[in-house]
């Protein structure tokens, strides 16, 4: 801050670049003139070659090839997990359950039994 103030008292405020009189009024004349006359040509065509045409089609029977193995893939994975025959039922599951619920409780069978055929649940 010191600085700016120094350089302000030494030097100014005042602005040493000035624009002439009429410059942006007559810019754009100017500007048009300095320019030459240069007549585009146009480009020429380019050709399309087949590969160019085949290869969006191409693309898309590569990602539809991609989805059919993958869903393949997952199926084969799905059946090795669970062969056919194999599956277990419902009940074995929920006697699973049971079983290691009943292990790590402090409830015996009897409470569990009770707990099950009585009406009031309170």
């Amino acid at each position: 801050m010191t600085d700016d103030r120094e350089l302000k008292q030494r030097y100014g405020k005042h602005d040493p670049y000035k624009v002439p009189e009429g410059y942006f009024e007559h810019f754009h004349e100017q500007l048009m003139q300095s320019l030459p006359e240069v007549r585009p040509e146009p480009a020429p065509a380019a050709k399309v070659t087949l590969m160019a045409r085949v290869k969006p089609w191409l693309y898309m029977a590569a990602t539809f090839v991609g989805i059919i193995f993958m869903v393949q893939g997952l199926m084969y994975v799905q059946e090795s997990r669970f062969p056919t025959g194999e599956t277990a039922s419902i009940e074995d599951i929920y006697t699973d359950e049971a079983d290691c619920f009943m292990s790590s409780s402090l409830y015996n069978e009897y409470v569990l039994y009770s707990y099950l055929t009585t009406d009031d649940y309170e």
